[in-house]
């Protein structure tokens, strides 16, 4: 009697449902186990298993050392629960059967398939067995786009789909798809918001956090879930910087969908283009405010990204615009007469000899500024004093926050029928409900939807009052004596540079301040 070298192998899937238990680890090993009560001819060398990954991925660590031990004839034979488990991959659970079991002479058995290629040679050569991989395949496939589904429809109900949190925030005991604020490293997260906003680069930004010793997020994430991964740069860099600026996350939306798979059986991702991407807003928290995310959005984006041998920017890096062709100013220094003195140039003139050949000096641009950004703070503080006389600006910030609490209600109000609305297309493709009842119910949940919508909208809308509000933030204090980079930022959009020097100058708050102006004189102050 020939003696058999087994190896069992085992695999489960995500896809396969937690609900099919005889898919489970343990229930396969039983199965095995039971068949070969009886089996003397039969001995178990070694148990191959892979918990948790797809059969359409032959790139599996059990199945690729259960391979290897068949290549050096540790094993002459391979066991297992049926056909299913080795792949769901038709073309490669063909190869597997048609190649490597005859070429090594292996013994197949598949219990719940009844294939034994031993004790039953013509089995393998049965009709039957190409038809099941292909269902197995085909099941593979479907189950795939059941459960693309199924999570693209809980991201668009605003679920936050992850094994782990972003950085700066962790997942609600309460319910794991939705986030709360992680207090251990929020202050982090606004910290670094609150230096670009006052100036500094994302390189002398990343020097601070490393010189004050701030774990880097991916080594706080690996401490906080006890993961034993070696960090070989555990340094704040621009690039890290990059990715916690530019994550909506921390504004309260959730960008998901941002990446897939390319299909059922080829597991590499591919970027999926912003417009297709799964995009919620208001789903959680945000730890910086929305006005003040945008803000450093539009700082990040007109840098010009140069900065200084020391790593600082220049104060007016990505604010200076030719006003003839709007191309970027440049700084350069000119020495003359044993004086060093920067002036700005234009990039397209420069460049592509395009435009005209003008230029003008740093100091005489910082001498313009400083007068227009003073005399501006006096008018601010001015226009101030004159609204202070008429209106209580507890009153409005009072209201303000009443208007704040019914926003956040109406958002989860919302969110839930936006929700109803997903859960009802879902039900209407699994025909659960006719095409009558979805369109009856669709109609409805939209109706009160846009009655939501339109009552958020009057609340953004705030009246002339309380946008009046802004006006606090300027204080009484001493005219400024220098431009550096934080007033650039604070008081000034752009700066344009005509051929005969002329400044033109886009200040923040203009808007604002053209309704507090019509605000006065409707009420005839």
């Amino acid at each position: 009697m020939k003696k058999w070298k087994l190896g069992t192998y085992q695999r489960r899937s995500f896809d396969d449902g937690e609900a099919e238990e005889s898919n489970t680890i343990v229930n396969q090993k039983k199965i095995i186990e039971d068949y070969l009560k009886d089996k003397k001819d039969i001995t178990v060398y070694k148990e191959y298993s892979d918990d948790g990954f797809t059969g359409t991925d032959f790139y599996r660590p059990g199945f690729q050392k259960m391979m290897e031990d068949i290549t050096k004839g540790k094993i002459n034979g391979v066991i297992v629960k049926d056909l299913s488990r080795i792949g769901r991959n038709y073309i490669e659970v063909g190869d597997f059967i048609d190649e490597v079991v005859p070429k090594y002479n292996l013994r197949l058995i598949a219990i719940n398939d009844n294939i034994d290629s031993y004790l039953n040679p013509e089995c393998m050569n049965n009709i039957d067995i190409p038809i099941r991989n292909l269902m197995n395949e085909n099941y593979a496939k479907d189950a795939s786009k059941k459960m693309r589904s199924s999570l693209i429809a809980s991201k668009k109900s605003g679920n936050f789909i992850g094994n782990i949190a972003p950085y700066g925030y962790l997942k609600d005991p309460d319910d794991y798809h939705k986030l709360i604020i992680d207090k251990e490293v929020a202050d982090i997260i606004k910290y670094i918001f609150s230096q670009v906003l006052e100036g500094k680069s994302k390189t002398e930004i990343a020097e601070i956090l490393n010189r004050k010793h701030i774990p880097t997020p991916s080594k706080y994430l690996n401490s906080k879930y006890n993961k034993k991964v070696v960090i070989e740069n555990n340094q704040w860099t621009t690039h890290k910087l990059d990715r916690i600026l530019q994550n909506k996350v921390y504004k309260g939306t959730l960008e998901q969908n941002k990446s897939s798979r390319v299909s059922h059986k080829i597991h590499n991702k591919v970027v999926v283009p912003e417009i297709d991407r799964v995009i919620f807003d208001n789903a959680h928290k945000p730890l910086i405010r929305p006005e003040i995310y945008d803000q450093v959005q539009k700082i990040l984006y007109n840098r010009n990204l140069r900065i200084n041998k020391d790593g600082k920017l220049k104060k007016y890096n990505g604010y200076l615009k030719c006003s003839e062709c709007s191309s970027n100013m440049y700084r350069n220094l000119n020495k003359k007469n044993g004086k060093e003195r920067y002036y700005y140039y234009c990039g397209a003139y420069q460049k592509k000899k395009q435009c005209n050949k003008h230029f003008i000096y740093e100091d005489e641009i910082d001498e313009t500024i400083l007068k227009i950004v003073n005399k501006y703070i006096e008018l601010l503080l001015n226009l101030k004093d004159r609204i202070n006389d008429i209106i209580d600006y507890s009153e409005i910030e009072y209201n303000n926050e009443i208007n704040d609490i019914r926003k956040e209600e109406l958002n989860v109000e919302i969110n839930n029928y936006k929700k109803k609305i997903n859960d009802l297309l879902i039900d209407y493709k699994s025909e659960f409900i006719t095409k009558d009842d979805y369109e009856e119910f669709k109609e409805k949940y939209l109706y009160e939807l846009n009655k939501l919508n339109l009552e958020k909208d009057k609340l953004n809308a705030t009246n002339n009052k309380n946008n009046l509000l802004w006006l606090e933030q300027f204080k009484e204090k001493e005219k400024f004596e220098k431009v550096d980079r934080k007033l650039v930022i604070n008081f000034i959009d752009e700066i344009r540079i005509g051929n005969n020097k002329e400044i033109e100058i886009d200040l923040k708050f203009k808007n604002q301040y053209n309704e507090a102006l019509d605000y006065l004189k409707r009420h005839d102050l």
